[in-house]
């Protein structure tokens, strides 16, 4: 049996699709980590998948956003291409601690060994690395 440690899909650019990347994200990464990895790294999707739809032209009409999970020793890294926005992600610290948006690359640098971005020739993408509460 070959075993997957490398999986992408390609989801519409609406709210909607979030919870079915994270779906997605938990089905593959369980069984292939601890639980609490799994539940850190869906909790990345979330807030990655979140950003690409509300943040950039992947939450336009007809927009996409591909997420990409790969599993190896002991991290999951999560990636998620989208269509590109005209400003790069950052943590947005100035925010207030109750704050309900604003907070997403925040949550992410708190729960990921480590994150980033990179362009791509159409969009970009943001990615984490995630080690699971034992990091």
């Amino acid at each position: 049996m070959i075993e997957v440690k490398r999986l992408s899909r390609m989801f519409p650019g609406r709210r909607e699709s979030i919870s079915d990347a994270r779906a997605f994200a938990r089905a593959f990464v369980v069984g292939r980590s601890s639980d609490d990895l799994a539940d850190t790294a869906e909790l990345v999707v979330s807030e990655l998948c979140t950003n690409a739809v509300e943040h950039t032209a992947s939450g336009e009409e007809g927009g996409q956003f591909v997420l990409e999970l790969e599993v190896h020793d002991g991290c999951v890294r999560v990636g998620v291409i989208d269509f590109g926005a005209q400003t790069e992600p950052a943590v947005n610290d100035g925010e207030p601690c109750d704050a309900v948006t604003g907070r997403g690359l925040f949550i992410v640098e708190a729960v990921s060994k480590a994150w980033g971005s990179e362009p791509l020739r159409v969009g970009r993408r943001v990615w984490a690395d995630v080690v699971g509460a034992s990091m």
